[in-house]
């Protein structure tokens, strides 16, 4: 078995793998590259909130160290989270529905999300699974009321990568290395701990509600409406 180093690299490396499906499938590559480029940088801020009272993961540069592994897995969430649906749903745009870009709305939900994390985390000591997983769960239900339109579209897109998520976990944290969410991660809080075969219950709920909020971004902040019989 490789050493224990590796485990963080192939988790993300399998979750590229998923990535190129969507990617291959995807009507909107160009755009998609650039949102994944974006997330890369998001996946390594990310351990500021993580690194703390989730997981320390071993990386190529040590244990609890920022790596290329954090931007390789946010790299590929953002693509896969974010485009999954328009590469199996096969949705087309309704050109004469869409409105104006909300840009600047857009922005403030990035602020306040990243607020939520550091002030009920980093600041309140609140777990921040629980933050994590609540904080996006908040921000899809504000965006629901306003497009009640991209409900459908967001729960197809939470299911099917919690659907991915467990057969990569799976592999990874049950075949390879089954000791690793024992000897890396901090989850002994009520509910986060819990495991599905195996698998974490806060990492299940993580990646489903990312995908939940991250399949909404394109519709909700270029004013994009997808055709009902596409």
């Amino acid at each position: 078995m490789l050493d224990d180093k590796f485990a963080y690299l192939i988790l993300s490396l399998f979750y590229m793998v998923a990535w190129l499906v969507v990617f291959i499938k995807n009507p909107w590559k160009s755009g998609m590259i650039k949102v994944c480029a974006v997330g890369g940088i998001m996946g390594i801020i990310a351990e500021v909130w993580y690194f703390q009272d989730y997981w320390k993961p071993p990386t190529l540069f040590g244990v609890g160290i920022v790596g290329i592994e954090d931007y390789i897995i946010g790299f590929a969430l953002f693509g896969v989270g974010g485009y999954i649906h328009s590469s199996f749903t096969r949705k087309e745009i309704d050109y004469d529905r869409q409105t104006k870009a909300r840009n600047k709305d857009f922005f403030y939900l990035w602020l306040i999300g990243c607020a939520s994390l550091t002030v009920f985390s980093l600041v309140l000591k609140i777990h921040s699974g629980y933050v994590t997983f609540l904080t996006f769960m908040a921000l899809s239900i504000y965006i629901w009321i306003q497009r009640p339109d991209l409900i459908y579209l967001s729960i197809v897109s939470g299911v099917a990568t919690m659907a991915i998520t467990i057969v990569i976990y799976y592999i990874t944290f049950q075949i390879l290395y089954p000791h690793f969410w024992d000897t890396y991660g901090m989850l002994d809080a009520p509910i986060l701990g819990q495991k599905i075969i195996g698998i974490p219950l806060s990492e299940i709920l993580w990646h489903s509600s990312w995908a939940v909020l991250c399949s909404m971004f394109r519709g909700y902040r270029n004013g994009v409406y997808y055709k009902k019989n596409a």
